[in-house]
């Protein structure tokens, strides 16, 4: 049992620090709690899809889904290699 409390607190200090790497792009947002990141950012709906030769990102309009394009602009039409060399496109809607 040692092995799995070990693990499951390392996966949460893990997410923690993803989730603050995440806000510290966000104009605004490098202060705010986890909670506040995940209702207002990571649990946005949308859907990605998975072309030939891009990957096309469609996200739900949301209040704060312009702070969030702003800080993709620079990944906007950029070459993945690990996807087949495919471009992320992130239309705004």
């Amino acid at each position: 049992m040692v092995i799995k409390v070990d693990f499951d607190l390392t996966m949460s200090i893990l997410a923690h620090n993803l989730i603050c790497l995440f806000a510290r792009d966000l104009p605004g947002y490098s202060h705010s709690t986890d909670f506040t990141l995940f209702n207002k950012f990571l649990s946005m709906s949308g859907s990605v899809e998975i072309k030939s030769d891009e990957i096309l990102v469609k996200m739900k309009k949301k209040r704060n889904l312009p702070a969030l394009l702003t800080v993709m602009e620079p990944f906007q039409r950029k070459t993945i290699s690990i996807l087949g060399n495919r471009k992320l496109n992130n239309p705004r809607l």
